[in-house]
């Protein structure tokens, strides 16, 4: 496999959350790993040693981004230097002051993930959430874009469909409509018919349901996007939040030796084969 470069980061500002899905690893206990924030000096680092081959920063993983005291100025770091970035947040612990940053008209896309338009419907999933509070800050956010003439600004709410909630879809399409969102998303839950829980969450109607195979591939192996977590840790996607895939560590090393490394080149090429145990057994959605 030649050498290769990639232009999309996910990275994770933080590991703790407010809520308890059920379902994340984080929520159902089922990540063990050490809890902590990613601070700027090194997210910085990483900023600049991709400069010139990065476009695309998304800040997401298992925790609540804007839980991490340096969230607003990673965004802004980003943001002033031209990159596009996209943020993943629950939306409830948002307020006026952390959302007005976004008035810099920066090249961000924000999704709400807001499973519910009634409290008890989006409290099954989002335990401890607030259904009022998160549409409250989604529906400000969208005010300020139109205020301010934020045209680089997206707004997005997610709406992750179970079987205690399709029947509100319906609903959702017109207060989103309301709103005024640029987008109303609707994402199947990731959930397999092996987890213990699949008939508490599993849609009714199948047309909801996760398919069991990406048709296109993964985006994380093919461009590339490798998820840096909070620790500056290198694994190639979402679901190795065990770390048994550790590629290097980008405080440490620079982000291309570590996505050129034989270890890096060997995941990839066993993924194309179709015998990489992560993409191919754990994954499934990102099978060949």
């Amino acid at each position: 496999m030649t050498e290769s470069v990639f232009k999309n980061l996910l990275i994770e500002p933080t590991n703790y959350c407010n809520l308890s899905c059920p379902i994340c690893p984080i929520g159902s206990g089922e990540d063990k790993r050490k809890k902590g924030f990613m601070a700027f000096k090194n997210f910085k680092k990483i900023v600049d040693s991709g400069e010139d081959f990065l476009e695309f920063f998304q800040f997401s993983g298992y925790g609540e981004p804007f839980l991490s005291p340096d969230m607003g100025k990673m965004i802004r770091y980003v943001g002033e230097k031209n990159f596009f970035s996209g943020i993943f947040t629950n939306g409830v612990i948002l307020d006026k002051k952390k959302m007005e940053l976004f008035k810099k008209n920066y090249k961000c896309k924000v999704t709400f993930s807001i499973d519910g338009i009634s409290q008890k419907s989006y409290n099954y999933y989002r335990r401890d959430g607030n259904l009022k509070k998160a549409l409250a800050n989604l529906s400000y956010l969208v005010d300020l874009k139109k205020k301010n003439n934020l045209s680089n600004l997206e707004v997005i709410w997610q709406f992750l469909v179970m079987k205690t909630n399709e029947h509100e879809i319906e609903e959702a399409v017109k207060l989103a409509k309301k709103i005024g969102v640029n987008h109303f998303k609707l994402k199947a839950i990731s959930i397999y018919e092996t987890h213990p829980r699949y008939l508490d969450f599993a849609p009714r109607d199948k047309k909801y349901r996760r398919q069991k195979k990406l048709s296109k591939g993964c985006q994380f192996i093919e461009p590339g996007m490798p998820f840096i977590l909070w620790n500056g840790d290198v694994v190639p996607c979402c679901v190795s939040y065990k770390k048994e895939y550790v590629m290097g560590n980008a405080f440490k090393e620079d982000l291309l030796n570590i996505w050129n490394s034989k270890k890096y080149k060997k995941f990839r090429e066993e993924y194309v084969k179709g015998i990489n145990f992560l993409c191919n057994k754990r994954c499934r959605y990102g099978q060949k």
